[in-house]
């Protein structure tokens, strides 16, 4: 037991000096304040279904850059297809509504001749009753033919999203991270399917001491220190200073930005804000 305390105890003290690949950690010196921070792209996003189903096609590879709205994933969509083609013909059959049309027309005219009739006694009251009654009944199935339609129009532009959201796309320009989906597997709405980031702007949370506050200038440029491939130092912008000091540690949260044209810099190395 104590052997396997003291083997313990020495993996992780090397680990202290480590970093992320093996990289050494960043060495504090002087100019060093406040905690260190993780590189993060500027957007990242967890891909998932909208609708529950199987995956029937992986579109994109990993490592791919592929632009925003490029489908990525195509869930099985062959049921979702076959509604959508009974929700177009549904939503097409105008025959029933220019029946009701021509119905009312027909209702309406037999009634004007009636009422055009200048001896009131050569048209019997029940006829005016009956023509009278046969023109609501025209119009309410004039109406009712319309609802029918309306609903069929409105059936059909949901199937229409339907059969688009099984179909998953990216939501801006950026590379496919990593793919945890396989074709043939069935997923739920809140399982992951891929992950899609953008690194052209990477982003970094710092926790400066509140003493710097006033040193502080956002859209500032300002060195953070960092070991990652021997780059010692890489310029990064203020773009967000928090309003509230955490009392714990009596610092505040900094957001800075640091430009990554062509991503030469991958996500997830450490740098160390620095006061000169």
């Amino acid at each position: 037991m104590n052997s396997w305390i003291s083997n313990m105890f020495l993996a992780l003290l090397g680990t202290g000096f480590l970093g992320l690949a093996g990289d050494p950690l960043i060495e504090s010196s002087p100019e060093d304040v406040g905690l260190p921070g993780i590189t993060k792209p500027s957007l990242q996003a967890v891909i998932h279904p909208n609708i529950a189903g199987v995956v029937q096609e992986i579109l994109v590879q990993e490592g791919e850059f592929v632009r925003a709205d490029t489908p990525l994933i195509r869930m099985d969509d062959r049921v979702a297809l076959a509604n959508l083609a009974a929700a177009e013909v549904a939503a097409a059959q105008l025959g029933p509504l220019d029946l009701a049309r021509a119905e009312l027309k027909a209702a309406q005219q037999h009634l004007q001749r009636l009422e055009s009739v200048t001896d009131v006694r050569a048209v019997a009251g029940q006829d005016f009753e009956i023509a009278h009654a046969a023109v609501g009944k025209a119009r309410a199935n004039l109406s009712t033919a319309e609802g029918t339609l309306r609903l069929a129009k409105e059936r059909l532009a949901i199937e229409q999203e339907q059969v688009s959201q099984l179909t998953l796309r990216a939501p801006f320009d950026g590379i496919v991270h990593h793919i945890k989906a396989n074709i043939g597997e069935r997923l739920q709405e809140n399982q992951n399917l891929l992950e899609i980031v953008n690194t052209t702007t990477l982003k970094v949370e710092l926790y400066v001491p509140s003493a710097m506050l006033e040193k502080l200038q956002i859209g500032k440029v300002y060195p953070l220190q960092t070991a990652f491939r021997g780059l010692q130092v890489v310029d990064a912008k203020l773009t967000a200073i928090a309003p509230v000091i955490d009392p714990s540690t009596d610092t505040i949260r900094c957001v800075f930005e640091i430009e990554n044209a062509g991503n030469k810099l991958p996500a997830g190395f450490l740098v160390h804000f620095r006061d000169n």
